[in-house]
């Protein structure tokens, strides 16, 4: 996979994959790859980075400051904060402990002061993907 970088110029956004119809086309372990590829080759300069899905009918607004509300359906955000255990072309990924935040509408999300709290874990084993990637008990 190759990332084109550099599309937008603010802090509170930085490092972070966007995608779409998220749980209708099951695109979680993609956006997983994704996230784990871009800290493996150092696309981000904090060494972390983030996957924002957004489901079918659902839209994420977010002002100036970062603070996104979700309106419509469910939004999921992804953050790979370390180094996976392998993520080599022509090998199936590994990374142990995805930290994910499951938004339902009415809810908010700080991308200026992004929580460090909320979040369910998954892991993708020798390509294997936890089961239920879009439900799980919040980390308090």
């Amino acid at each position: 996979m190759t990332f084109t970088t550099g599309m937008f110029s603010w802090p509170n956004y930085a490092g972070t994959v966007n995608d779409s119809h998220f749980v209708t086309r099951d695109r979680m372990g993609r956006t997983m790859a994704f996230v784990a590829r871009a800290v493996k080759d150092g696309l981000t300069s904090s060494g972390k980075a983030w996957g924002v899905g957004v489901e079918e009918g659902g839209s994420l607004f977010v002002d100036r400051n970062g603070l996104a509300t979700l309106s419509g359906r469910d939004a999921y955000v992804v953050l790979a904060d370390h180094r996976p255990e392998q993520a080599v072309s022509g090998k199936p990924l590994a990374y142990s402990n995805f930290n994910i935040w499951r938004l339902r509408p009415g809810d908010t999300y700080d991308f200026g002061n992004r929580p460090a709290w909320g979040y369910y874990t998954r892991s993708v084993t020798n390509g294997v993907t936890d089961p239920d990637l879009y439900s799980g008990t919040p980390v308090c």
